[in-house]
């Protein structure tokens, strides 16, 4: 194990893995010609690394107890949102800069004057720091040859009939979504907005981006 010369934490000698698999993904010219279909890749889902876990592991990596670890992440958790929440930038050392976007809703008439009602966030990014890019830099790839066939309409509703119906799931989001399509999140946030003006999909309110079907479809009664 290696140490950092400022804080005396071991750092890991083990080179990052991120396993990823192959896809098929639709490409939205409308053809059924075979060029109509591209090539991508996607990560495979690993297991969660929650604040408990990464309080253990610290504990094992300098001499800062887990329980002293714990308490100063849940004022930092605090200090960090209330930051974010006050269009700061933050920065996390070596980790890097987390900041927020803002984006306006879409308005009904071109030239239409922004009202701060109409503001809201877009997106949280996080800027790597010196540390997170060279442990970027050493990660190696593994690619599992998983890739399905495109899925038609008639497929996809099967599909989603599948996974609300049959496996009894409530809400699907965009990424779960594009998986059954086989889109890239973009296209699939457009498939799913004709979805909803169609009348068999609805977004769940104040769910974070979650979908289901309105009653009669899909499955739901």
């Amino acid at each position: 194990m290696k140490r950092n010369p400022q804080t005396k934490i071991k750092i890991s000698d083990s080179s990052p893995v991120m396993h990823c698999r192959t896809i098929r993904r639709r490409k939205m010219s409308g053809s059924d010609d075979s060029q109509a279909w591209g090539m991508g890749v996607t990560l495979v889902p690993q297991e969660k690394l929650d604040v408990e876990e990464m309080g253990a592991m610290s504990q094992q990596r300098c001499t800062v107890t887990q329980a002293d670890l714990m308490a100063a992440w849940s004022v930092m958790e605090v200090i960090i949102a209330e930051a974010l929440a006050n269009g700061q930038r933050v920065e996390l050392g070596n980790l890097g800069i987390l900041s927020l976007d803002v984006r306006a809703k879409q308005l009904k008439e071109p030239g239409e004057r922004v009202r701060p009602a109409d503001i809201e966030v877009g997106s949280i990014s996080l800027k790597p720091g010196a540390l997170l890019q060279k442990q970027l830099q050493r990660t190696t790839f593994k690619v599992d040859h998983d890739c399905p066939e495109p899925t038609d309409a008639e497929s996809l509703d099967m599909a989603l009939y599948k996974f609300f119906a049959e496996d009894g799931r409530e809400a699907i989001n965009v990424r779960q979504f594009a998986h059954l399509a086989g889109y890239k999140e973009t296209a699939a946030r457009k498939l799913l907005k004709e979805y909803i003006a169609q009348g068999v999909m609805e977004r769940i309110p104040y769910s974070h981006g979650y979908y289901r079907p309105t009653r009669g479809h899909f499955g739901r009664e």
